[in-house]
C-alpha cells in the first residue's frame, strides 16, 4: 500500500474505494450474493 504512507487520507479513501467497487464488480458478476455482507453503502 504505498497510498498508505502518505499524508493525504482522502486520496488514499478513493483510491481504496475505487478497489472495493472493483473487488464488488467482480463478486457479483460471479453470482455472489454481497447483499448481507455490504456494509459501505454508496
Amino acid at each position: 500500500m504505498k497510498l498508505a504512507k502518505e499524508e493525504n487520507a482522502t486520496r488514499t479513501y478513493a483510491d481504496l474505494e475505487e478497489d472495493y467497487k472493483s473487488l464488488k464488480a467482480l463478486l457479483t458478476a460471479a453470482g455472489v450474493n454481497l447483499t448481507e455482507i455490504d456494509y459501505m453503502k454508496e
